[in-house]
């Protein structure tokens, strides 16, 4: 559905020239809902508006569906558009406009019949739940109903391809829940592929099947989203999975161990077989489970008292058990 290859975007100001994106390779399948995440500067929008050449590459091929956008002239270009949505962080509604006429905006720029933006736009105010609203402007609507008019516009020319570039992130959590909710039913309905750009970690596991982290305009870790939050490989990662740990003094003697439990071990006694097979005292300091996808993640770290050599040998249990452990103190 969408690949990207060796994607490079450099800013020129004068002399000076910032790298955004540097050698970015990404495969997004068909009906994927995939996530993008970083920090601020990490070059998260840059790599977005590149997918649809809102921004110009510098180097590097973009194709969507078998299409490479890099090739298009101007009038291919927004041929290819039609079929790649996009909904935005601040909504970008046409204020002196209606609910209804900001959905039908972009039907009316490829000259659509009247009866059938009539009919279209009526769908659209169903499917988002705003049929009552098609009349009022953006003025009078709430920051998820405005998110909603956004997702509605984007959906108009029936595309292949939602692009969401921090769409969340202007909205509080209760809202930003209905926002994903209806995007998951979209994708579900639809077979609709969406790209998220967030720098909230909570968004990408609500409603993300594949996550790529990004920092410094490099990706740095990709995979699953159940894979990457349970076991993430990199500080940055971590940065954005685990929660700072402010352990009493008391407890930071012996061996300290962070632990991740996925769905293939977070049913299992593991902890109580740990302590009969090595013979050993398990003290618990914190635990908490998490949904991932529906699928449940363990988090849980313990205090031991052990030597290297069973620490080593602690270890390898419970990689044999399908546990991530991550010693923190030894």
């Amino acid at each position: 559905m969408i690949k990207i290859d060796n994607l490079s975007k450099v800013y020129t100001k004068g002399r000076n020239k910032v790298v955004a994106l540097k050698d970015i390779n990404l495969r997004i399948d068909k009906g994927d809902i995939y996530g993008i995440i970083g920090l601020s500067g990490a070059g998260k929008s840059s790599l977005i508006r590149c997918i649809n050449r809102l921004e110009e590459p510098t180097n590097g091929d973009i194709w969507v569906n078998g299409i490479n956008l890099v090739t298009l002239k101007n009038k291919e270009l927004r041929k290819a558009r039609k079929k790649i949505g996009m909904i935005f962080q601040n909504f970008n509604l046409l204020h002196s406009k209606t609910v209804f006429e900001n959905i039908a905006f972009p039907l009316k720029l490829v000259k659509t019949p009247e009866k059938i933006i009539k009919e279209r736009v009526s769908e659209l105010l169903e499917l988002v739940e705003l049929s009552d609203k098609a009349n009022v402007y953006p003025s009078q609507l709430s920051g998820g109903q405005k998110q909603r008019v956004g997702i509605a516009r984007a959906l108009a020319n029936n595309p292949d391809v939602l692009l969401c570039d921090e769409a969340t992130s202007a909205l509080d959590p209760k809202t930003t829940k209905q926002i994903l909710n209806l995007l998951k039913n979209i994708n579900k309905e639809f077979g609709l592929t969406i790209v998220v750009i967030t720098h909230e970690m909570e968004v990408i596991k609500e409603i993300c099947n594949r996550v790529a982290i990004l920092e410094g305009g490099y990706i740095i870790e990709e995979g699953h989203t159940i894979d990457i939050f349970s076991k993430p490989g990199n500080n940055v990662t971590k940065h954005f999975v685990d929660q700072e740990q402010n352990l009493p003094k008391q407890y930071l003697k012996g061996k300290i161990l962070n632990l991740s439990f996925t769905d293939g071990s977070a049913g299992d006694p593991i902890i109580s077989k740990l302590i009969r097979k090595f013979d050993i005292d398990v003290n618990i300091l914190s635990g908490k489970i998490e949904y991932i996808q529906e699928k449940p993640i363990g988090k849980l770290t313990i205090q031991i008292n052990v030597d290297c050599h069973e620490l080593s040998n602690i270890i390898s249990y419970f990689e044999e058990n399908n546990v991530k452990a991550e010693v923190l103190k030894q």
